[in-house]
């Protein structure tokens, strides 16, 4: 027992390494097989390369995910790493696991072309490996003619920028002033069409009876002209109502003509026969009214309208019955 101890001592005493002394590096079984398929392509042509690492189980593998800046190769679509498998192995033989990743990638340039990836890491335990994927090339032949095969492509053009002549600015302003302006012009059309459209003679008489009152005249001491205005807006709305008057008649012949229509009846006749002789006296007799008279005979005036209006209302209401 003696004797095992003291072997068993010498055994652990010659695999630890010194004090100060630098650690052995640790030597990992790993496999390695990389398959670029095609292996001959064309510039601007796209490839697959497959990386396949077999490594003791429970290792973790780290592929690369780009390439370098300066390769001629790149990238045309994310890594695509597989989930570990473990393999069978054979009784009394250590555990592998095998892990594939596959790129899809395209060459910028002839000749042989290093695939640009960078390392594997393979981490076993405490111990790290480091397997370089720069010897791995593709080849990129020349699509030009045989006596040209010398000829270096150009670099890759970037994004098409549109360009345009320098008068083409000046030309969309000016079309677009001109379609403002022409739209402008369009709206001020719309819009005088809307002010000047045609006014119901009922709706135009009511508008200008309310106009003079607001003038507030009869409180001026401008009585007369208060019953002026208001009779000749009456006379406007009768000679565009009312057959065979006319705004310029006399008072005695647009009662004649208001009469030989029958728009109104005799007693409406008799009282627009005495507004008409009121007004007159006021108009061209200098006659003096006094405000409430003013009023007064202004009402009256725009009852005539009411009157007339109110008539032809019900006779088209009749005329649709």
């Amino acid at each position: 027992m003696i004797a095992l101890g003291a072997l068993f001592l010498l055994q652990v005493g010659g695999a630890v390494a010194p004090a100060g002394a630098p650690a052995a590096p640790v030597t990992v079984p790993i496999r390695l097989g990389v398959t670029v398929n095609p292996d001959t392509v064309t510039v601007g042509d796209r490839f697959t390369v497959l990386v396949r690492v077999r490594a003791p189980a429970g290792s973790t593998i780290e592929f690369p995910v780009a390439t370098d800046s300066a390769a001629k190769v790149e990238l045309a679509a994310d890594a695509a790493v597989g989930e570990p498998r473990l393999l069978p192995a054979a009784p009394g033989a250590p555990r592998e696991m095998e892990q594939i990743a596959g790129y899809r990638m395209q060459a910028w340039d002839v000749d042989s072309q290093p695939l640009g990836l960078g390392p594997i890491i393979v981490r076993s335990g405490i111990a790290e490996r480091t397997i370089p994927l720069a010897s791995y090339t593709v080849f990129v032949r020349s699509v030009l003619p045989a006596d040209t095969t010398l000829h270096v492509p150009k670099p890759a053009r970037g994004v098409l920028a549109f360009a345009y002549p320098w008068w083409l600015k000046w030309l969309l302003l000016a079309l677009g002033i001109l379609l403002a302006a022409l739209l402008a012009w369009l709206l001020w059309r719309a819009y005088k069409r809307w002010k000047n459209r045609p006014v119901h003679p009922a709706a135009l008489a009511q508008r200008e009876f309310f106009r003079i009152e607001k003038l507030g005249l009869p409180d001026k001491n401008e009585g007369a002209l208060h019953v002026a205005l208001m009779v000749d807006v009456m006379r406007n709305y009768l000679a565009a109502r009312v057959d065979g008057v006319r705004a310029s008649q006399t008072s005695s012949e647009l009662v004649d003509a208001v009469r030989a229509s029958g728009a109104l009846d005799g007693e409406w006749t008799k009282g627009l026969a005495e507004l008409l002789h009121q007004s007159d006296l006021a108009k061209f007799a200098a006659w003096r009214v006094d405000a409430a008279r003013a009023r007064e005979l202004g009402a009256d005036a725009r009852a005539v309208v009411e009157r007339v209006e109110s008539g032809f209302v019900d006779q088209e209401k009749r005329k649709a019955a």
